[in-house]
């Protein structure tokens, strides 16, 4: 929609390369999918924001805000604090924020610890889902 070269992984590409070379549907699977699937390994962080940036969605709709996008802004690392602002949507749209060159090991084909510092806050406190005789239960809003 935007224009974006869209890539595709491995997976994708020996798909297409075997359903051509034998002629049957083949499939193949990629990290994304599982990832969006894997909402039973969010941590409490990522929970809490969801709630955070849900809830301040919903107070600047109520305020009549327009054409704004709800966003995290961290406070500090140690003690890892942040807030939601409102930003404008055509500031944000179409851009991307790509992980730093800096907290990459290329060496070692690894992040680095500046990378970890920035990262643990946003993967501790595992929050495992809640069940109900054996079921999932989540929240309905009324």
């Amino acid at each position: 929609a935007f224009g974006h070269i869209k890539l595709t992984g491995v997976g994708r590409f020996l798909e297409n390369l075997v359903s051509q070379h034998i002629n049957t549907k083949v499939r193949s699977i990629e990290l994304s999918t599982l990832q969006r699937c894997a909402g039973h390994l969010t941590s409490r962080t990522d929970v809490t924001e969801a709630y955070q940036v849900g809830g301040a969605a919903v107070h600047a709709a109520l305020k009549g805000e327009t054409s704004k996008m709800v966003v995290l802004k961290r406070l500090s690392d140690n003690p890892y604090q942040c807030t939601t602002d409102l930003y404008e949507v055509s500031e944000i749209a179409n851009l991307e924020k790509t992980v730093p060159e800096a907290w990459m090991d290329t060496v070692n084909l690894q992040m680095n610890p500046a990378f970890l510092e920035y990262a643990r806050p946003l993967i501790q406190a595992e929050l495992p889902p809640m069940y109900i005789s054996g079921l999932p239960h989540h929240i309905r809003l009324k």
